[in-house]
């Protein structure tokens, strides 16, 4: 284990990796480091990137990362292209978890190196804290993941990263669909598209009542509440971003209908939505087979950049 920190005018608490030797090469199996709020420096870019550069193919990277908006350190595991070449600037495809994951879930689905050294894209999985529904909770305060999300982890990947800042897209699973869309349309200027599998479009018909009331509080008589952070309730934002959108749910899966009719919602809004079901149910295997789909989706914008 080497160690290196607390050097001066860095603004980052350390970097950790293992080095193992292989084949007559050092190759960097892992690396995390751990940013905290203020902006990242031009060194310190370029150092992450040197590592990146110099490590295996399937090497894991991580980031800790710290802001004012949410107590807990967030764990972003993520994936550059094997052969990424100096000077290079990728587009950058955000991937949430569902509830009750971690930053490692969707690592456990697919081969996310493989489809980062396929497409060329940085591709980043925060950690979700299990059940934070990816929003500014109105009742716990300091609990802002929305603020979070824009301030720190998206700030530290387009900082540290070789990013294309005009190429970056979201999506996710289940509460990660939600959150996906829920941030893209809180702030359209940072997407070029964004994407949903199987998403929680309606949060009130939604099984985990518990997990959702502990930040939104118990639905209202007219579930006003609940149905502000609802996807299927802001088609109106959704079209106000003007950008395009995938969703896919399996016609097996129990959020099915909510599905339906947020893809229809959005047809009759004029919303820009590809809308796709295939057999299928709320599960891993249904996931793993439309990831690519939507990485092709976002793909179309990168070649007409």
């Amino acid at each position: 284990m080497l160690r290196i920190g607390a050097i001066k005018n860095l603004n980052f608490v350390g970097i950790f990796f293992d080095l193992c030797y292989h084949h007559n090469i050092f190759i960097i199996k892992f690396v995390t480091f751990i940013i905290l709020e203020k902006p990242m420096k031009k060194l310190l870019a370029a150092a992450l990137l040197m590592l990146a550069m110099c490590g295996s193919a399937d090497a894991q990277r991580r980031m800790v990362l710290r802001g004012g908006s949410y107590p807990k350190a967030d764990t972003v595991q993520y994936y550059l292209p094997s052969s990424l070449q100096e000077g290079e600037r990728c587009p950058l495809v955000v991937l949430l978890h569902g509830y009750g994951g971690t930053f490692r879930q969707w690592a456990s689905i697919a081969d996310l190196q493989y489809y980062s050294n396929e497409f060329r894209f940085i591709i980043a999985c925060p950690d979700g804290f299990k059940d934070s529904w990816y929003i500014d909770s109105p009742l716990k305060k300091g609990e802002n993941y929305g603020t979070f999300f824009k301030e720190t982890i998206i700030r530290a990947l387009r900082d540290s990263l070789p990013v294309d800042a005009s190429m970056m897209f979201i999506s996710g699973l289940s509460m990660g669909g939600h959150g996906a869309l829920r941030l893209y349309m809180e702030n359209p200027e940072l997407f070029r598209a964004a994407g949903s599998m199987s998403g929680v479009m309606d949060l009130t018909a939604s099984s985990v009542t518990a997990s959702i009331a502990k930040h939104l509080g118990k639905k209202t008589a007219d579930n006003k509440n609940w149905r502000s952070f609802s996807n299927l309730y802001n088609i109106d934002r959704l079209k106000a971003a003007g950008k395009p959108i995938i969703v896919n749910c399996g016609a097996q899966d129990f959020l099915i209908e909510a599905n339906r009719k947020f893809a229809k919602a959005c047809a009759d809004e004029g919303v820009d939505i590809v809308y796709t079901e295939s057999p299928g149910k709320h599960e891993r295997s249904y996931w793993a087979m439309v990831l690519p789909e939507q990485l092709r989706f976002f793909n179309k914008f990168v070649n007409k950049h």
